[in-house]
């Protein structure tokens, strides 16, 4: 009995002890909340050295946090690229997103909003001591307009205000921002709230070109079907303003740009049929002649990116059993350090290093197609030039297996070094490695889409402005998928077939 009363006593107190530390054994908050912000745009939501986030989102999103119950200490910030909000909001990876995150259908379908919070219009961005540029009509006459890759604001003003703009697309808009800093574009669009912050922090070197020219409604991103948390933010959005908490963050991020406070929107405390919106697949299939002509350019990507590694990859190996050692260590180093750099960085050098840093574009700067036609023939270069890397490894194995016999008997002859290997031992070696070129074409033929990067008009650029516009991650991620299949399966049967033809028996 004695024993027993122990045990019980023993079990009271440790339920003592988990009920008090339950209740937070002071004032602090026991929530947690995982918050997705951008961390790359000044003055709205930017991660500093220090890892800490600020900007005028940030500050939206801890007033949230804090009216919610949340302390800061508890707050977990998650990164949340653009063509992956709507996923991590449907896998509860984040409990709400703040991140110049516009209210749009398509987005609707997939999530629900808060909000909105902020009223953003398209801008300009254009050098401080450009005043040839005052809005979107000032940018005929082959102006270069830079805007982040997936997103339609650049479309849109050639569609509606300047038809003959040339455009230019980079994956992050900092790269735009850079590009304009350069000389090497004439303005940057996307909206003005996030220009803003550019402009801000820009030392006197940019600003924002006349008045904003679309409306965007910035909300809070929250789960399909989370009523209950999104009222308690709109409740908490309406207090931020009504506060002057709104105006204070505004003015502390964005003034100092020299941008005006807008009036602040209605909350929209939308019901679950007022915010019914078109079918994505009608939005998907509108893309149809748009898809054709983007796996058109990535064809064309391939197919000259293909001539030249074959070309340089022929020269590379020649040089890499050549008789002379200066040739073989030089061709043996570009084909070690190349081989080994990541092709995204040899895409971009090809943009940053050698068109906007040295001024080798490619193409004539008179042209109305200069800034394509310079992304397209960089792009050839820079995926010539690593798959030569390849194409010359592939073929030195082949050469390999060409019978020594075979340059003896030319030299008996009295064939040169080039003209054994010309005449007699590389039409050899392409006999044995007809298999593994076919899969280096392919693998290029995929590699291709890195040059969206640098905004080339190929099939993955085009893919990153269809899921920001329809939010069809799945379907659209398919449909992409089954044509570049329809493009790497025949490849794969051709050169397999070639590879059996002409194998050496």
């Amino acid at each position: 009995m004695k024993r027993t009363s122990i045990v019980a006593g023993i079990i009271a107190l440790l339920a003592m002890t988990t009920l008090i530390a339950g209740c937070g054994g002071g004032s602090g908050s026991s929530k947690t909340l995982t918050i997705g912000v951008a961390v790359d745009r000044p003055g709205i939501s930017m991660k500093n050295a220090d890892g800490t986030i600020t900007g005028f989102d940030a500050d939206t999103a801890r007033f949230i946090a804090k009216e919610l119950g949340v302390d800061e200490d508890n707050i977990t910030w998650v990164e949340t690229p653009t063509p992956q909000r709507e996923t991590m909001l449907q896998n509860r990876q984040v409990d709400y997103i703040v991140s110049a995150y516009s209210i749009t259908d398509a987005r609707k379908e997939k999530v629900d909003f808060a909000g909105p919070y902020f009223v953003a219009g398209q801008s300009l961005l254009v050098r401080k001591d450009d005043d040839t540029i005052t809005g979107p009509t000032s940018l005929n006459g082959n102006k270069k307009l830079c805007a982040p890759a997936g997103s339609t604001p650049a479309q849109n003003i050639k569609k509606k205000y300047s038809r003959d703009v040339q455009l230019q697309q980079y994956d992050t808009l900092a790269a735009c921002v850079e590009a304009l800093k350069n000389g090497a574009v004439d303005a940057v669009t996307t909206d003005d709230a996030v220009l803003a912050g550019y402009a801000a922090r820009s030392a006197g070197q940019l600003k924002l070109a006349g008045a904003p020219f679309s409306n965007e409604l910035y909300g809070v991103g929250v789960h399909k079907g989370n009523d209950n948390l999104r009222e308690k933010i709109n409740d908490a959005l309406q207090k931020y303003i009504d506060s002057g908490a709104w105006k204070a963050s505004f003015d502390r991020n964005l003034g100092p740009s020299g941008y005006p406070a807008p009036t602040p929107p209605q909350i929209d405390r939308y019901t679950r049929s007022d915010s019914a919106a078109a079918d994505s697949s009608s939005r998907v299939s509108s893309y149809g002649g748009q898809m054709v002509s983007a796996f058109g350019v990535t064809i064309k990507l391939t197919v000259f990116s293909a001539i030249l590694a074959l070309v340089l990859g022929i020269v590379l190996a020649t040089l890499r059993v050549s008789p002379m050692a200066t040739m073989r260590k030089a061709a043996g180093t570009y084909v070690e350090v190349v081989r080994n750099t990541p092709l995204t960085l040899i895409i971009l050098f090809m943009s940053f290093g050698l068109a906007q840093t040295l001024g080798i574009t490619l193409v004539s700067g008179n042209s109305s197609t200069s800034l394509a036609d310079s992304a397209f023939r960089l792009s050839v270069l820079g995926l010539g030039a690593y798959t030569a890397t390849f194409v010359c490894e592939a073929l030195r194995s082949g050469i390999n297996t060409v019978p020594h016999g075979q340059a003896e008997a030319a030299r008996a002859l009295g064939m040169s070094f080039t003209q054994s290997m010309t005449i007699v031992i590389l039409p050899q070696a392409f006999r044995a490695v007809i298999a593994p070129l076919g899969s280096i074409l392919i693998a290029l033929t995929k590699n291709s889409t890195i040059a969206s990067v640098i905004g080339v008009a190929e099939a993955a650029l085009l893919m990153k402005e269809m899921i920001e516009n329809t939010a069809a991650v799945l379907a659209v991620g398919a449909m992409f998928a089954i044509g570049f299949l329809i493009l790497t399966i025949p490849t794969g049967l051709l050169f397999g077939f070639l590879a059996k033809r002409f194998a050496i028996q």
